[in-house]
C-alpha cells in the first residue's frame, strides 16, 4: 500500500512539469464551483452536468481521489438541485421570485409556517383559499431543500397528469422524483386514469419512496372525495403526514 501511495504522490511533480511546459496558466471558469478540498478554480470547457464533468486547477483529484470524489458529489448536488428547480419554474416568473422572497408571517399562516419549519419529509398538505400564499410557502421550503443539495421538482397537478399520460402512451419517460411540489391540487378534471395516478403518487409518498409537498384550495376531505373509490385511502395518507391550513387576504387582488 505504501508503494502505491508513493506512486500516487509522485504524480505531483509530473503535473507541475506539465503546467510549466505549457508556459501559461490554465483558463478557468468562475461560474463553476471551485475544488471542494482546496478551493482551486474550475477549469473552463466543462459543464458539470455530471459529477465527473469538471476539472480543477489543482492536484486534489490525484492526491486524495476518494475524499475528492465524495466531496465533489456533494458539491454537484448543491450546484444542480437549485438549477433544476428554477428550470421547472421557467414558465412561472412570479413563482421564481418566491424562492428568494421571504414569507410574511401573520395569524392566518402561523400554523403553516410552523409546519414548513418542522417538515422533515413525507407528505405535507397546505390548503386554503386562493391567493393566501400556499405556493409561496411551498417554494420557500423547496428552495431551502434544493440549496442543501437535495433534489426537489415542481409540477402543477395539470402538468403532472399530462406527463403521466404521455408516458402511458409511450411518448415520454415516466418521471421519477426524490421530492415533488405538486401545486394546485384539485384543479384537474379527473378521469379514471388521472385518479389512479394521483392515488399512486400519494401511495408512493406515504410508503417513503419520495417526499411530497402538495398545495390545494381544497380541504383534505374534499381533495380525497373527488378521487372516488380510492378517496378514503388517499385521505388516510394525507392525514398521516403534516396538514396545515393557510388563511389570510387574497394577495393577488
Amino acid at each position: 500500500m505504501d508503494t502505491h501511495r508513493r506512486a500516487v504522490l509522485n504524480l505531483a511533480p509530473l503535473l507541475e512539469a506539465v503546467k510549466s511546459k505549457r508556459g501559461q496558466e490554465n483558463p478557468t471558469d468562475p461560474g463553476l464551483p471551485p475544488c471542494p478540498l482546496c478551493g482551486a478554480a474550475a477549469l473552463s470547457g466543462y459543464t458539470f452536468a455530471r459529477p465527473s464533468q469538471i476539472e480543477h486547477d489543482c492536484d486534489c483529484a490525484y492526491l486524495e481521489p476518494e475524499r475528492y470524489q465524495a466531496a465533489l458529489l456533494k458539491t454537484w448536488r448543491r450546484y444542480t438541485a437549485p438549477r433544476l428547480l428554477r428550470t421547472d419554474l421557467e414558465g412561472y416568473p412570479k413563482y421564481r421570485d418566491y424562492l428568494e422572497k421571504p414569507v410574511e408571517g401573520h395569524q392566518g399562516n402561523r400554523t403553516a409556517l410552523e409546519a414548513v419549519r418542522t417538515y422533515a419529509g413525507g407528505i405535507l398538505y397546505l390548503f386554503g383559499p386562493p391567493g393566501v400564499g400556499k405556493t409561496h410557502l411551498a417554494l420557500r421550503l423547496a428552495g431551502k431543500i434544493a440549496a442543501e443539495g437535495r433534489f426537489v421538482r415542481f409540477r402543477s397537478e395539470l402538468d403532472f397528469l399530462a406527463e403521466e399520460r404521455l408516458a402511458a402512451a409511450g411518448e415520454g419517460a415516466l418521471p421519477t422524483y426524490e421530492r415533488l411540489v405538486l401545486d394546485d391540487g384539485g384543479k384537474s378534471r379527473l378521469s379514471p386514469f388521472s385518479a389512479e395516478r394521483l392515488y399512486a403518487l400519494m401511495e408512493g409518498a406515504s410508503a417513503g419512496r419520495y417526499d411530497l409537498i402538495l398545495t390545494s384550495n381544497l380541504a383534505p376531505e374534499a381533495f380525497a372525495a373527488r378521487l372516488g373509490e380510492v378517496g378514503e385511502a388517499v385521505l388516510s395518507r394525507i392525514r398521516g403526514g403534516l396538514v396545515a391550513e393557510v388563511q389570510g387576504p387574497d394577495r393577488r387582488s
